[in-house]
């Protein structure tokens, strides 16, 4: 099969989860993720056919104007996770420029087509129930077919050094997939404070060049220690998210007690803060895809928009989920012909590159590669919340 570069790709699923236990500052811990997956992150990047189209708005002076301002609020707000990418990007050898515009995604993608109807495409789909018996996070973590085998999971423990504590970093403790070049934070994960998350990708029409990237605001994100400083990151008070994302947690308490939110952020075109919808699910399901179900406004026509609406109506078809064998039922599911829970058609644009189950019984996470209902699980990481009752 050739990739929509023209590229040859090996498609077949490697039934690999490579996963790579660091300590160490931002930059060191960058270092060693691209120095031990360099080839990965440089393949990664010479077939995603989504970086030639930011490469291409990089190259004109509106593209390369919002990527400037981008760099430059970013420095302000995060620089640690700026060090954190230039580790990256020495370690494995690549221009820091080209990771930079994967965190930018859509922003720079979408700069120069003054909004017209984009044929954004996604596929993720995150289920949730907390019940008096069971506290399970599902999730599908479906991208490119590119992606298909270009990514892993870093478990970190990051210390950062006193020049970056004085800027604002923090210790942090975290587990998180990611996509090869790509920060931690933006799939699914958990941190050592109590949180269990999982991101849908939204696609509102209009976004702000310039404020901060959802990439920036969900590697941040890995540092809550609650749900309040959850929303705060998630608010980005000064700047306010540049493109949309959808949030489901589990936040599990020092005395074991365990809630469940979904939040919708999205940029705010007259302030300088992100729009959030935050919502707590009560003996209930939390189920979300790629598109608001809540917050109001105009969002991207085509395939994400179909794609999230044919899963919701597969989902829904499914009796309402009570354990975890429900939910690898429902993660499993391809009924339909046009887009499916588990994306595994071989013409597909976007695939399943993993699914996950979260169990806060059993305290693990279970990391499958092909349908969790038919398969077991590659790897099955512990959830360790190091820092409740602190």
């Amino acid at each position: 099969m050739r990739g929509r570069n023209g590229t040859c790709e090996h498609t077949s699923r490697r039934r690999a989860v490579p996963v790579i236990y660091l300590r160490g500052s931002h930059y060191e811990v960058g270092h060693d993720v691209g120095r031990t997956f360099s080839s990965v992150i440089k393949d990664f990047i010479a077939t995603y056919a989504n970086l030639r189209d930011f490469e291409k708005e990089y190259k004109t002076d509106t593209g390369k104007q919002a990527y400037e301002k981008t760099l430059a609020n970013m420095k302000q707000r995060y620089p640690w996770y700026l060090k954190e990418m230039q580790g990256v990007a020495d370690g494995a050898d690549v221009p820091f420029y080209q990771l930079f515009l994967l965190q930018m995604d859509d922003i720079i993608g979408t700069i120069n087509d003054n909004h017209i109807p984009r044929n954004d495409t996604g596929g993720c789909s995150s289920i949730g129930i907390n019940t008096p018996s069971d506290a399970i996070l599902a999730h599908t973590e479906d991208a490119f077919s590119e992606t298909l085998n270009h990514f892993y999971i870093m478990s970190a423990h990051i210390i950062p050094t006193q020049e970056d504590k004085d800027l604002g970093a923090v210790e942090e403790r975290f587990a998180s997939l990611c996509y090869a070049g790509h920060m931690p934070g933006y799939t699914m994960g958990y941190n050592g404070n109590g949180l269990v998350f999982s991101i849908n990708t939204l696609s509102p029409m209009l976004l702000k060049p310039g404020n901060t990237p959802r990439t920036f605001i969900t590697r941040a994100l890995l540092t809550a220690k609650n749900l309040e400083d959850a929303e705060r990151i998630l608010l980005d008070q000064g700047l306010g998210a540049a493109n949309g994302c959808s949030v489901n947690m589990i936040w599990t308490e020092g005395d074991g007690t365990r809630s469940l939110y979904n939040v919708e952020m999205a940029p705010d075109l007259t302030g300088d803060k992100s729009l959030l919808n935050v919502k707590k699910f009560e003996n209930d399901v939390t189920i979300h895809t790629n598109k608001y179900l809540r917050i109001q406004l105009k969002e991207v026509d085509g395939p994400i928009i179909d794609s999230s609406n044919a899963r919701l109506d597969a989902i829904y078809k499914h009796p309402k989920p009570k354990t975890r064998e429900d939910l690898q039922n429902i993660l499993s599911d391809t009924s339909r012909q046009d887009f499916q829970v588990f994306a595994e058609q071989e013409e597909s644009v976007i695939k399943t590159i993993a699914a996950g189950i979260f169990d806060l019984g059993e305290k693990t996470w279970n990391i499958y590669i092909n349908k969790p209902n038919a398969s077991e699980p590659v790897a099955i990481l512990p959830i360790i919340f190091t820092n409740l009752g602190k």
